[in-house]
């Protein structure tokens, strides 16, 4: 009897956390600042509910299981930095190449493709004007006299096609974030000198 006892308590704990997944991977996700490193943070909680079900004098299991998602969050991400500042000593010492580690120039690399195909996918006059402007430095107001329209319309397509660009970089940025949430900080970083 206390056995199913225990199992019923272990089953509603787990239907309460499962209910409130949404809102646990959002939280893990604000302190990880990485979707995949949530979801990681997220089900290690849920096993640890599996495995070892919360006391039955626990009043509001949601708020608890909120709060060990937090702590978890939290302790991975201080790992993580102790972690990267065991590192940080070789790479001042010289010992690394000034190119960047080999991840960070296939991530680079696969960041550039997807730039690149984004572009070459464009409107012949839409990547015409995204090349004068972007690479060539031409102003928009000469791009729209040259061409013959409103600086509206040519301010309209830069924006959208930049937009674009800069989803795609993101959407590769997003599939390296487990490679480290060091190369993701560099890659931000160059988008929004890109926005710039």
């Amino acid at each position: 009897m206390i056995a199913n006892h225990s199992q019923s308590t272990s089953n509603e704990q787990l239907q309460t956390a499962l209910h409130a997944y949404p809102k646990l991977l959002s939280v893990a996700r604000r302190i990880t600042g990485c979707m995949s490193l949530a979801e990681d943070v997220v089900q290690e909680v849920l096993l640890q509910l599996v495995s070892k079900p919360l006391k039955e004098d626990i009043a509001a299991p949601a708020p608890y299981v909120m709060r060990m998602v937090r702590n978890l969050a939290t302790d991975h991400m201080r790992r993580l930095q102790y972690e990267r500042g065991l590192f940080l000593d070789e790479e001042v010492g010289g010992n690394t190449s000034a190119y960047g580690s080999p991840e960070e120039h296939l991530h680079e690399a696969e960041a550039y493709k997807a730039f690149r195909c984004t572009v070459e996918s464009m409107p012949a006059r839409t990547r015409k004007f995204y090349e004068e402007h972007y690479f060539d430095d031409v102003p928009q107001n000469i791009i729209a006299k040259e061409a013959g329209v409103s600086c509206a319309l040519v301010c309209g397509l830069l924006r959208e096609a930049h937009s674009r660009c800069l989803a795609a970089i993101a959407l590769e940025a997003d599939h390296g974030c487990a490679a480290g949430s060091g190369h993701r900080r560099n890659r931000s970083t160059r988008v929004r000198e890109m926005r710039a």
